[in-house]
């Protein structure tokens, strides 16, 4: 089945949102996408038989990839890749050769690339749905593990502090028995930058059956956590294109939740942070709460 983007990506995000689709396509379909991502611009003046013959496919397998990749054909395709090509820079090289000091601006620059684009496969109505629905859950559980799971504690921390209680458990068991304890009106919140962890998808397969809004947040337009959530948020899903990757799509997560926590917060109208609970936090850290006032905001984490 074909999965259509409800709109054209955002000026410079087509390329992100055909990473993003990639690992759903057949192998045939992943050679003709592949190729897009390393010569945008060329591809951009091919017809679908010169990308068939750089492939070593078909006119009908480049046009079925496009399709499969969410757009109309090769000729919507095409137009997309022109469109975007002012926006487009020369690819940040990090070799991470020679002292620190020599390669970490250039991973620095490099990540802040990617997450320029991140936000490319993102479906702005979803949001809007997960926003409506976690503002007005009874109970909030956060699920996330491996490389996801701080990013459940900090999201944890952030609605805690706009005054949007959840809960986040770190135990994958406990995760479990909090998925099955939950019922309509309530929203289990499933992190998985690949949208396949299986101890992730277990608690979501868990709220699902027990009759709770389950909102995935992935960086992958089609996976298995996609087909369990009610909701999917899609962003972050550059985890190949260099070294440190995985690290980006996970910054991509923590600016999502602090998106949400925002709109959440605003759709309650309610401040952004809640004054009592910033005391509180700077109480538990041993700083005077009047320091918070006066700009002087000390480590919460």
């Amino acid at each position: 089945m074909t999965d259509s983007p409800r709109a054209d990506p955002p000026f410079g995000g087509t390329l992100a949102y055909i990473d993003s689709v990639i690992p759903a396509l057949v192998p045939s379909e992943q050679r003709v996408a592949r190729a897009i991502l390393e010569s945008p611009e060329d591809v951009a003046m091919m017809s679908a038989a010169d990308l068939a013959a750089r492939t070593g496919t078909s006119n009908a397998t480049v046009i079925r990839a496009s399709q499969s990749l969410g757009f109309k054909g090769f000729q919507h395709l095409r137009l997309l890749l022109l469109r975007d090509i002012p926006s487009r820079t020369e690819q940040e090289v990090v070799d991470h050769e020679g002292a620190p000091r020599e390669w970490l601006p250039s991973m620095f620059r490099a990540a802040g690339e990617e997450l320029a684009n991140a936000l490319a496969p993102l479906d702005f109505d979803e949001f809007d749905r997960a926003v409506a629905a976690m503002a007005g859950a009874r109970r909030l559980l956060i699920i996330g593990n491996g490389g996801s799971a701080p990013i459940a504690q900090l999201a944890t921390l952030g609605f805690l502090n706009s005054s949007r209680p959840s809960e986040a458990p770190a135990d994958a068991i406990i995760q479990q028995l909090a998925a099955r304890s939950l019922g309509a009106g309530d929203v289990c919140v499933c992190i998985s930058g690949s949208g396949s962890n299986p101890v992730t998808l277990s608690s979501a397969e868990a709220a699902r059956a027990a009759g709770a809004t389950v909102v995935g947040v992935t960086g992958y337009q089609r996976s298995r956590l996609r087909e369990l959530s009610d909701i999917t948020l899609v962003c972050g899903s550059a985890i190949s294109k260099w070294s440190t990757g995985l690290i980006t799509g996970n910054v991509a997560h923590v600016l999502l939740f602090a998106a949400l926590e925002l709109a959440i917060s605003a759709a309650g109208g309610l401040p952004p942070t809640d004054p009592a609970v910033m005391d509180g936090v700077m109480t538990l850290v041993g700083r005077d709460p009047d320091d918070a006032a006066s700009g002087e905001v000390g480590d919460i984490t």
